[in-house]
């Protein structure tokens, strides 16, 4: 699962990808609340093995989506992606929901 912080425009997140002969790169968005599905604009590179995908988008705080690249109909890449302010380190599915005394 990748995290990315809402707060921010701009998103970067790093994965291995299936194969490594990409020449462009199809990036869908599923929102699993809205069951919206939406193509986003992004820039990559691959250093190192490791594929680097930049791309801009407004997210709102408990955003939960799935994620699939793609080139030419060929999966090179799938997996959730969950949008919140918390670090990752630190990240309580019910933080802020109750007190516990």
């Amino acid at each position: 699962m990748k995290v990315i912080n809402p707060n921010n425009a701009s998103h970067s997140i790093k994965l291995i990808p299936r194969f490594y002969e990409i020449t462009a790169i199809t990036f869908d968005l599923y929102n699993e609340a809205t069951q919206e599905n939406t193509s986003v604009a992004n820039a990559f590179n691959v250093v190192d093995g490791i594929l680097t995908l930049d791309f801009d988008f407004t997210f709102s705080e408990d955003d939960k989506y799935q994620i699939k690249l793609s080139e030419n109909d060929v999966v090179i890449y799938r997996d959730k992606l969950h949008a919140t302010s918390q670090e990752p380190q630190d990240y309580k599915l019910t933080k802020g929901l109750y007190d516990y005394e």
